[in-house]
């Protein structure tokens, strides 16, 4: 694991935040929100490129989301098997503590709805683009 992506860990966890974004020369983005749409507004607001992630979970709309950024390094307590094939493809250094199939929803029964939003597709940039139309709809334009 590299420094930077050590440092956000130990953030993450120092924090009890829910995602935490490094980059040189950068302050430490450190956000409380659950869900998809802080990293969604972090991808949209700034250049993350080569930086490090430490989110508490991740799944494959993060995953997505990482790649686009160019991040180097993603560290989550839990991963989905598709966002570790993702990360694998695309030569990320990743690092999870569990690994599930898929993330459920917040009641643990269902399937998470980004899961489902992006059922099917595996190109990054038509995933962007789902995401990008979601969030930007439930904001309100």
């Amino acid at each position: 694991m590299n420094k930077m992506l050590i440092e956000a860990k130990y953030l993450l966890e120092k924090e009890k935040a829910s995602l935490v974004l490094l980059r040189e020369g950068k302050e430490p983005h450190i956000d409380f929100r659950s869900g998809l749409i802080p990293l969604w507004e972090a991808f949209r607001s700034g250049d993350w490129t080569g930086g490090a992630l430490a989110d508490r979970v991740i799944g494959r709309g993060a995953a997505f989301l990482a790649v686009a950024m160019e991040l180097s390094s993603v560290y989550s307590p839990l991963m989905s098997r598709g966002a570790v094939v993702f990360f694998n493809n695309r030569g990320i250094e990743f690092y999870y503590e569990v690994q599930v199939d898929r993330i459920k929803d917040r009641s643990g029964k269902g399937l998470c709805p980004m899961e489902a939003l992006l059922e099917g597709i595996e190109e990054g940039d038509a995933a962007i683009q789902r995401l990008n139309r979601f969030f930007l709809e439930k904001k309100g334009g």
